[in-house]
């Protein structure tokens, strides 16, 4: 149900009220009305009513409409006034209105009056609607405002030509420089020259294709010279016709996680450096008890990378296949010295015992936190791809790519070299055993790679 209209009516005429309330209705206009003669019950009824809307006469006994208007102006501004009189100058009219009246009706012509009203609560629903919108949008600018200059984030806004129309006051904390001194330069003026010229082609054609960018990372210069680096994102502008109008975005400092990657990194390859210092002298302390095998590890590490290269294999196994092949016989160091150089052929009991330190390896290093499966690669570098190899019996599909690799990389190096028990039988002689082999002892893919490595790509492995 509609809500009434309150009116509250200024009038000492008791007919000319009756005349009023008849046009009203006659209107149409669904109404409640209160009608007050002198100035307490008009201040009263504004409390207490809470009219809408006013319909005041313009002379009273002791209370003109002129004092009625004055009063309502500079107490209740929000309720409109129409000024209902006998007789009226064209001064007085102007008077009226720019006192703060919205209309006035003459009483001889109360045919106006309901048309007059409805356009008066016309004209200030419009006022109404619009200052509140006018409100709203203040309150959500200083909410937005206050939102901006609070994060610890820099917001800012360029134009189509990439030049800075807003910087939110957050610039200063990040580069040393205010919003004044920003505005009018570009994002490049602020990296520095190897940044600006690193991302100049890429935000150019962002700009150009008018999309959406996230974590752009860039390196800018603070005004005290030292380097910023910051994160970008930003979403293009366009006016109401779909116009484009240049970016809106926020920049984020990265620059403490930029350092503590850095740090990760320096402190990354300084214990790579420490693992490869272990590993050869891990390597050399076997190799010291065998001198008949004496760079057999380093080398067959050689042969096992090339091999890898040759498959294709990503640099990150690739070096971590050549430090397991660089100790894959560390389990030696618990075998006697004098079985490893035997000149002779080895008795049953004695060839368990070698056939041990791969096992022997493994234990040694299983609980060393590598970054790669190094370990498994030493246990399974003497498994074979029928089963037959040991110290587990694991067949192809079970035993990993690098330990195969290994194992062939193993053969080449030990049949070309020199042993206690019989002299070297030449590189010839190993590839034609792999090959002999392929499928049963050896993967194949690994055999064809190592063939192809020797005699297509003429691989030479240094001298001993």
């Amino acid at each position: 149900m509609t809500q009434q209209l309150k009116v509250l009516m200024l009038e000492d005429t008791p007919t000319d009220a009756e005349l009023e309330e008849r046009e009203l209705r006659k209107a149409g206009i669904a109404f409640t009305l209160m009608r007050v003669e002198t100035r307490d019950a008009f201040i009263r009824a504004l409390d207490e009513f809470q009219p809408d809307i006013i319909l005041s006469d313009y002379s009273l006994p002791d209370f003109n409409g002129m004092s009625a208007l004055e009063f309502v102006r500079h107490n209740h501004p929000e309720i409109p006034v129409i000024m209902v009189t006998g007789a009226l100058s064209d001064v007085e009219a102007v008077g009226l209105i720019h006192a703060g009246a919205k209309d006035y009706v003459l009483k001889d012509r109360l045919a106006r009056l309901g048309s007059a009203v409805q356009h008066v609560l016309s004209m200030e629903q419009g006022i109404r609607a619009r200052k509140a919108a006018e409100k709203s949008l203040r309150e959500s600018e200083a909410k937005f405002r206050s939102l901006v200059e609070s994060t610890s984030d820099w917001i800012w806004e360029v134009d189509e030509r990439g030049i800075y129309t807003y910087s939110s006051p957050q610039v200063y904390e990040l580069l040393g420089y205010t919003a004044e001194e920003v505005a009018g330069k570009t994002p490049f003026d602020l990296m520095t020259p190897a940044a600006a010229e690193q991302l100049k082609e890429k935000f150019n054609s962002i700009m150009s294709e008018r999309k959406k960018f996230q974590l752009l990372e860039n390196v800018n210069q603070h005004k005290n010279g030292r380097e910023v680096f910051l994160e970008t994102s930003g979403a293009p502008i366009f006016d109401a016709q779909g116009v484009f109008r240049g970016y809106r975005g926020i920049d984020r400092d990265i620059t403490d996680r930029k350092e503590a990657e850095r740090e990760r990194h320096a402190n990354a390859e300084k214990l790579q450096q420490t693992l490869l210092q272990t590993i050869e002298a891990i390597a050399s302390t076997v190799e010291a008890r065998d001198p008949y095998t004496a760079g057999h590890q380093r080398r067959v590490a050689i042969i096992a990378s090339a091999i890898a290269r040759e498959m294709g294999l990503t640099d990150e196994r690739i070096h971590a296949l050549y430090l397991a092949a660089s100790i894959h016989d560390l389990g030696k160091i618990r075998i006697p010295a004098e079985i490893l150089s035997k000149p002779g052929r080895l008795n049953a009991i004695e060839y368990e015992l070698v056939k041990s330190h791969p096992k022997t390896g493994y234990d040694i290093i299983k609980d060393i936190q590598f970054p790669w499966p190094i370990a498994q690669m030493v246990l399974q570098h003497h498994e074979r791809a029928d089963g037959s190899g040991y110290p587990q019996g694991l067949k192809s599909d079970q035993i990993m790519l690098e330990a195969m690799i290994i194992a062939v990389a193993d053969v080449v190096e030990a049949m070309s070299s020199h042993r206690p028990y019989r002299p070297g039988l030449g590189l010839d002689e190993a590839l034609e055993e792999i090959t002999r082999q392929r499928g049963t002892l050896y993967d194949p893919a690994v055999v064809d790679s190592c063939i192809s490595m020797f005699r297509e790509k003429r691989f030479v492995l240094e001298s001993k």
